[in-house]
């Protein structure tokens, strides 16, 4: 009669095993998710990290360096925030918004940011949410003097210096006309536009709180007083005309952006004036340089090209 094995101590075995391996699935179960939520952390950090880098060098020209706003509107604001998808914010930066100053950053529409580095952008974005600032808990009283810094970015090309009107838009800085119209009439103006005259619709490019700061500067006139923007000489002909055309693209001190820097460009240095100015009507086919040509009359492009010189070594 055969001997019976005794299976018992590879039971035992194998009981314990599984037993080692259960307890080992159920700690790896427990320390999944903060390994999980840790590195969706770091990766976080990383990208706000870069997207900082990123805005400081692209959009701080017309966004402030805080997000706080400027030519273009605030960014760092509890109602955008909470209100704009991480998807939106995407969409915006790659696309653009056309009519207003905010050009295309996705390389697919000609910018110079790949998907990656707008997803980065959204991020350090995003990082603002959680303490940005209420609209209407920082409404400040309309200032006369961050209107003149809007005027001087946006108006003065058409209204002249100090709103003293070019044959291109009637003068601003007008007794007649301010004590014909009150403030409600050029805040509605401002924000709706002109068509019909050619005043285009600034209530698409600017915040409410921009246009009022503008009416507080045509306030100032009426009263016959004079202001420069920050108490700072006003910027001349082709500072300004720089600032309205070509700051979105090249930064505001020409430092570079969607376009190339201006400053110290071997290009600019190279072309004689005729050539530059041929450069600047005609564009650069294929990329975000459009054609000036029927947007700047002949003085207008001089004096851009006049700026540029003195930004060369």
């Amino acid at each position: 009669m055969p001997r019976r094995e005794n299976l018992l101590p590879l039971l035992a075995v194998s009981t314990v095993l599984a037993l080692a391996v259960l307890i080992a699935f159920q700690i790896y179960l427990i320390r999944e998710p903060a390994r999980v939520q840790a590195d969706t952390a770091a990766d976080v950090q990383a990208a706000q990290s870069a997207g900082g880098e990123l805005f400081a060098a692209q959009c701080v020209a017309c966004h402030g360096d805080h997000g706080q706003g400027g030519v273009g509107p605030a960014l760092n604001s509890r109602a955008l925030l909470t209100s704009a998808s991480d998807e939106l914010l995407f969409n915006l930066i790659r696309t653009g918004v056309p009519g207003t100053s905010m050009p295309a950053w996705g390389q697919v529409f000609g910018g110079p940011l790949t998907d990656e580095e707008i997803r980065q952008v959204v991020a350090y974005l995003r990082a603002w949410e959680a303490g940005a600032p209420d609209p209407d808990e920082l409404a400040a009283a309309p200032d006369p003097s961050r209107g003149a810094l809007i005027f001087d970015s946006t108006c003065i090309v058409c209204h002249g210096r100090e709103g003293s009107g070019t044959d291109r838009a009637p003068a601003l800085n007008d007794p007649e006309l301010l004590d014909t119209f009150d403030n409600e009439w050029f805040r509605q103006t401002i924000a709706q536009g002109r068509p019909s005259k050619g005043m285009p619709t600034w209530g698409t490019v600017l915040s409410p709180e921009q246009i009022d700061d503008i009416v507080a500067l045509l306030g100032f006139w009426r009263e016959g007083r004079s202001l420069q923007p920050g108490g700072e000489e006003q910027p001349g002909q082709g500072e300004a005309l720089f600032a309205a055309h070509c700051a979105p693209c090249h930064g505001a001190a020409g430092g570079g952006g969607v376009g190339p820097a201006l400053v110290g460009n071997t290009f600019i240095a190279e072309q004689r004036d005729t050539e530059l100015t041929d450069f600047i009507l005609a564009g650069r086919p294929g990329t975000a340089m459009v054609p000036f040509a029927g947007r700047l009359e002949p003085e207008e492009t001089a004096a851009i090209v006049e700026l540029l010189r003195t930004w060369q070594p």
